[in-house]
């Protein structure tokens, strides 16, 4: 081998390790900048959600128009434990009469899954009028859920009931969207996969923020059912056999 063909193979690995060396503060620097984002931008959420009104006693938050009860899974016609407290804790401020009416919102988007059936279940088996109960069945996300209850249902302000993990995201997108909503709390257990949805929730703010940013609609929105008039209309495939009187 010659002196120049040395030179050239010298000249060839140096440069493969500076590509490589490239390539690996490249990913480094991109990580960190996203890694900044993600910090910085679920460090918002939690300061919006310092600032809110939220509570785990209901006789501390104000009254509203409505409670918004979330949907979560339901395993045939059982709620989830999740799905169950928050099921106790909107009724509970319709009791209280803190709230007039109640939003059920969740998934009906397959022919053999139906969060909202169940829920409405719940409420008229306890003896909540009719009238009363409204039924969202396009809540697929809490982003649909909270601008479809501005813009189909015409609320202005709302409590919304969910456990503490999931409401600092809630919040603040009701902030971003001119939603007045205060936070109720309602863990009344320790769930089994509690600490996945606090990674999981990690990430779901970062998504939140991203629709934020660009105004990403709902899935369906649709002619509007004022909450202050009757819901009956609004329960369609929910609708249980019988009503309880």
């Amino acid at each position: 081998m010659t002196n120049r063909d040395s030179y050239i193979n010298k000249t060839l690995r140096f440069l493969s390790r500076v590509k490589w060396k490239s390539l690996f503060l490249g990913f480094v620097i991109i990580f960190g900048i996203l890694g900044f984002v993600t910090l910085g931008s679920n460090l918002g959420f939690w300061i919006v959600y310092q600032n809110s009104i939220h509570t785990n006693h209901s006789s501390e938050i104000p009254e509203a128009e409505v409670a918004i009860v979330p949907g979560a899974a339901v395993y045939g016609k059982t709620p989830s434990p999740i799905l169950m407290d928050r099921l106790a804790c909107g009724l509970e401020l319709y009791k209280q009469g803190k709230v007039k009416k109640i939003l059920l919102s969740g998934d009906n988007g397959k022919t053999d899954y139906n969060e909202l059936r169940p829920m409405l279940e719940y409420m008229l088996s306890h003896h909540v009028k009719p009238d009363d109960i409204f039924v969202d069945h396009a809540g697929f996300r809490t982003l649909d859920t909270l601008i479809r209850a501005k813009e189909v249902f015409l609320v202005n302000k709302a409590i919304f009931v969910s456990q503490s993990f999931f409401l600092p995201r809630a919040i603040y997108l009701g902030k971003e969207l001119e939603l007045e909503l205060y936070g109720y709390e309602c863990n009344l257990r320790t769930y089994k996969k509690e600490t996945y949805y606090l990674f999981r929730e990690f990430s779901a703010r970062m998504l939140a923020w991203w629709d934020i940013q660009w105004d990403t609609p709902p899935k369906y929105l649709g002619k509007p059912y004022p909450i202050d008039g009757s819901g009956m209309s609004t329960w369609k495939g929910s609708i249980p056999v019988t009503i309880p009187k």
